[in-house]
C-alpha cells in the first residue's frame, strides 16, 4: 500500500487523538510534575477549533489506517524596529503512531509538511521539543533542524 497525506477533518479526531495519547504517554512519564495522564489528552473542541481555524492546520499521514499527524500554526509576526517581520509556520504536535517509528515514514511525512511550509513562503519552521526527548531530538536533527535558543527552568 501507498501512504497518502492530506489535512485532516473533524472524523479524524479519534485517530489523531489515539497517536497523540501515545505522544501524551512519553511526556508524563518524563516529566509528571508537568504533565498527567487523563482519558482524554487532546480536547474534541479545541481539535475543532484547529480544523476550522483561519491560520491552522491539521495535516495527517495514512496508509491503511492513520499513522502520523501534525498540528500547526502560521503566524505572521509585525514589524518592530528592532525585528524583521516574519512568517513562521510552528508545528504545535507532531506524532507518528509507535507501532511505524523507525520506518522512514516520519521523515517522509515531516518533509511534506516542510515543502508546504515552502509552498505558503514561510520563512521557517519551528517547533519546541523537551530536552528529556532524545529520540525526537534526534529526528528533528535528522531533518536539519538546528537549535534556535533554550527556555530553562529550575524546579522548586
Amino acid at each position: 500500500m501507498q501512504t497518502h497525506i492530506r489535512e485532516a477533518t473533524k472524523n479524524d479526531y479519534d485517530a489523531v487523538h489515539r497517536i497523540q495519547r501515545q505522544v501524551h504517554e512519553i511526556h508524563t512519564k518524563e516529566r509528571p510534575d508537568h504533565y498527567r495522564m487523563a482519558d482524554t489528552t487532546l480536547d474534541q473542541e479545541y481539535f475543532n477549533n484547529v480544523i476550522d481555524g483561519e491560520n491552522t492546520k491539521v495535516f495527517v499521514l495514512e496508509e491503511a489506517q492513520l499513522i502520523a499527524y501534525t498540528i500547526i500554526t502560521i503566524k505572521n509576526t509585525d514589524e518592530r524596529p528592532i525585528l524583521n517581520s516574519k512568517k513562521v509556520v510552528y508545528m504545535d504536535d507532531f506524532g507518528v503512531d509507535r507501532t511505524f517509528r523507525g520506518k522512514g515514514l516520519g521523515k517522509v511525512f515531516f518533509g511534506e509538511i516542510l515543502e508546504y511550509a515552502k509552498a505558503i513562503e514561510a520563512d521557517s519552521l519551528e517547533l519546541g521539543v523537551w530536552e528529556f526527548n532524545e529520540d525526537a531530538i534526534k529526528f528533528y536533527e535528522s531533518m536539519n533542524l538546528k537549535t534556535q535558543k533554550r527556555r530553562m527552568e529550575i524546579r522548586l
